[in-house]
């Protein structure tokens, strides 16, 4: 399952509201049900770290530990 992912629309979800939320959904093509359900694979992390930090105007990276 996708937990890494997940927890990437968890911390935009806290930082930025739904707005973020969406602006994720929108920026990656792929909603929180997609990704909790998928693997993963490191090219999906990586889209989804700099979706998020495009979002966010910050590195996420300290964020999920």
């Amino acid at each position: 399952m996708g937990k890494t992912l997940a927890r990437i629309y968890q911390i935009v979800e806290e930082k930025g509201g739904l707005p973020g939320r969406m602006k994720l959904a929108q920026k990656t093509g792929i909603s929180l049900q997609q990704a909790a359900a998928m693997r993963d694979r490191a090219e999906l992390v990586k889209r989804f770290k700099k979706a998020a930090g495009e979002i966010l105007e910050t590195d996420i990276n300290h964020l999920l530990r």
